[in-house]
């Protein structure tokens, strides 16, 4: 029984460290030495929305307009 308890103790741990690194990654703004590489990035053929590369070039282009 323990062994199980230990088990489901290392996963909840597992998952709520995976929750925090998403959200903390969510909040970090794009450094500005990155926006110069929008160049180089052709993403208008992806049309994944959860991509981050997508998202940092939609910002980009939204703010040169």
């Amino acid at each position: 029984m323990l062994p199980l308890i230990i088990a489901i103790i290392v996963i909840v741990l597992l998952i709520g460290l995976f929750f925090v690194t998403f959200v903390i990654n969510k909040k970090t703004p794009v450094p500005p030495e990155c926006k110069d590489l929008s160049d180089s990035l052709k993403c208008e053929s992806c049309t994944e929305a959860s991509c981050a590369l997508n998202k940092i070039h939609t910002e980009i282009r939204k703010e040169e307009k």
